[in-house]
């Protein structure tokens, strides 16, 4: 697994990034706005892209006023990329922003938080699946970021995408899975979120990155920190909420748990989504107190029943698989990736 390194300035980081992945990234990019445009003509028959476009460039200022930091290696990156800070967007943010666009879940995963209750070594253990159109799953990258100022950290993520699941040198793990609300709106798209929660230097600022954000839709992530305290919080575009952890353990996908924000769910709990969580979270509770490393690679590549949590390899490039998987123990500063569906791809230890 290649890791690659980004040191310096947002804007030497962003340069570092394109060399890197540039044919990769643009390919990814462009993937995203030709199926953006796609699903939107699904329910707006008459969407054009220049109407796509205008859509993804009114989420740009939120971005630059919740971190001017992230703004500007984002804006960076798409000078270094030759494209478009809105076709930027859509790729970094497809998921808030086709909620934005079209109101619908797009992308599904299934994540668990294991505290030192559940654990057998009483460390805090988090991980994740990525699902997503099986496109994505081939400009899958894990990068290491050195900034001038800040955290450094090693992300799981995409060619020419911020940060989607991490691990930073003040052991802050951040993670997420897509939910869907009703409220999206243009602003601080999930990928932002998450970059920025990274460059924190402590726990407490790191879920203020998440609470505190004037969200473009709906997410759900973990935080966790060094002490082996986390998080699960569950967000709209407009509100969010603190999930408790029976005995330990906190198994989520793609549906709200807190009833008061269910009632902001575009849809109702998806099936799929619920049997994935059930499978995950009866296979973790069974061996609870007695968790380790391993169980959870395990649990990450279940592929039992008709909404299995490893999602199989498909064919069809716009069909949703399992792309990638990440388990992180900050008090070990230890990051676990798969960076292909894990089924077929062997999770390989990286040290923070």
């Amino acid at each position: 697994m290649e890791i690659i390194e980004l040191t310096g300035s947002p804007e030497e980081m962003a340069a570092g990034h394109a060399d890197a992945c540039y044919d990769s990234a643009r390919e990814m990019i462009r993937a995203r706005c030709d199926l953006a445009l796609r699903r939107g003509r699904e329910k707006l028959a008459d969407l054009t892209m220049e109407r796509c476009l205008e859509v993804a460039a009114e989420h740009i200022p939120p971005m630059k006023e919740y971190s001017p930091a992230v703004h500007a290696e984002f804006m960076a990156l798409s000078e270094a990329l030759d494209v478009g800070a809105d076709e930027l967007l859509i790729g970094n943010g497809y998921t808030d922003y086709i909620d934005v666009l079209r109101g619908e879940l797009e992308g599904e995963c299934t994540s668990f938080v294991a505290t030192g209750a559940a654990t057998a070594d009483g460390l805090t253990y988090v991980g994740q699946t990525w699902d997503m159109n099986a496109f994505a799953e081939q400009h899958m990258r894990v990068f290491r970021r050195t900034p001038d100022e800040g955290p450094s950290s090693v992300t799981l993520t995409t060619s020419g995408c911020l940060s989607l699941i991490g691990l930073n040198d003040r052991q802050i793990a951040v993670g997420n899975t897509n939910l869907a609300p009703i409220d999206a709106r243009p602003g601080v798209m999930y990928l932002a979120m998450i970059h920025e929660a990274l460059r924190a230097p402590d726990y407490a600022t790191a879920r203020r990155a998440i609470v505190w954000a004037e969200r473009a839709s709906g997410h759900y992530y973990y935080v966790a920190s060094v002490s082996g305290s986390v998080t699960g919080i569950e967000t709209t575009a407009t509100r969010e909420t603190a999930l408790p952890q029976p005995d330990g353990l906190l198994v989520h996908a793609n549906h709200y748990h807190d009833p008061d924000l269910l009632g902001l769910s575009a849809s109702e709990p998806a099936d799929n989504s619920i049997a994935r969580e059930a499978m995950l979270d009866g296979y973790l509770r069974e061996r609870a107190g007695k968790l380790t490393l391993e169980h959870f690679m395990a649990g990450l590549r279940i592929q039992e029943g008709e909404h299995p949590v490893c999602r199989p390899p498909v064919e069809d490039p716009e069909a949703g698989t399992t792309c990638a998987a990440a388990i992180i123990c900050p008090q070990l500063r230890r990051m676990w990736v798969a960076p292909g569906n894990p089924a077929t791809t062997e999770f390989e230890e990286i040290t923070v």
